[in-house]
């Protein structure tokens, strides 16, 4: 190694000394008999069951019988201190439905501004999609929000799979409107790329439609401006709580055919008779 260092060739033979060495090597060369690693970057490992002298003798440090004796403790055990898990808890949570892009109507307007939207023409997600505005990784949908709506000018006829009851009331206070439509995420990779589903099927798949409840009530909502809202063929879903029919027994029909014949007791006897 010190004949690279300092550029000897091997074959000549020549036994490098430290007093010959430049003075940039000698330290090198003093310090290759000490090498170790730094302090506290290893543990020196205890022999345990090697008699009572040893203090870890018999069992071994681990005390008498149990699961902690016999077994190895569980996961995560941290000696018996407070876990981390209960110092710093997590603090919400994710959700599992699915989570729509939020497009502001400030956005929409700088947009128009800048030629990528026609306002003169209806607005869905595809356009939103091939103006800039959404990502094709937009599987979820699109949610309109009212922040920015100040700043609308003009009537736009938008569609977007929901809005916000603010963003709906900005949009018809210029002259607008808005429709919510059901895509799921085929259909929105559909609505973005219709020429791959044409060039591999020769054809454009049909829009599904709605088939929980949860979407079946949204879009059948007047408020939410739904699509299915007033639509003939709507799906139909059934009501959450149904009312059962009660089945009388044909003795109460009789009976109330007697009290409105003749109310008294005789009168009672003789039907029954």
């Amino acid at each position: 190694m010190l004949r690279r260092l300092v550029g000897v060739p091997k074959s000549l033979g020549v036994n490098i000394r430290c007093s010959v060495l430049a003075p940039e090597f000698r330290r090198l060369y003093n310090t290759l008999g000490d090498l170790q690693p730094p302090a506290g970057a290893t543990r020196q490992q205890n022999r345990v069951g090697r008699g009572p002298g040893s203090g870890r003798g018999k069992t071994s440090g681990r005390g008498t019988k149990g699961q902690k004796a016999r077994g190895k403790v569980r996961p995560h055990f941290e000696g018996g201190q407070t876990p981390i898990t209960k110092l710093f808890p997590k603090v919400g949570f994710k959700s599992k439905l699915p989570q729509p892009v939020e497009v502001n109507l400030g956005t929409i307007q700088s947009l128009i501004d800048d030629k990528r939207l026609d306002p003169s023409k209806p607005i869905t997600m595809r356009e939103l999609y091939l103006g800039g505005c959404i990502s094709s990784s937009s599987k979820n949908g699109v949610k309109i929000l009212s922040r920015g709506a100040s700043r609308l000018k003009q009537a736009i006829t938008l569609s977007a799979s929901k809005a916000t009851s603010s963003a709906i009331a900005a949009i018809e206070s210029v002259g607008g409107s808005f429709t919510a439509q059901f895509y799921p995420e085929f259909n929105m990779k559909v609505l973005t790329h219709p020429e791959n589903f044409y060039r591999k099927y020769a054809r454009i798949p049909l829009r599904a439609r709605p088939v929980s409840r949860r979407n079946i009530e949204f879009y059948r909502d007047e408020s939410h401006r739904g699509y299915l809202a007033n639509t003939p063929g709507a799906p139909q879903i059934k009501p959450v709580f149904e009312k059962r029919s009660v089945r009388e027994s044909p003795l109460v029909a009789k009976l109330k055919a007697l009290r409105e014949s003749d109310g008294s007791v005789n009168g009672a006897r003789q039907g029954f008779l």
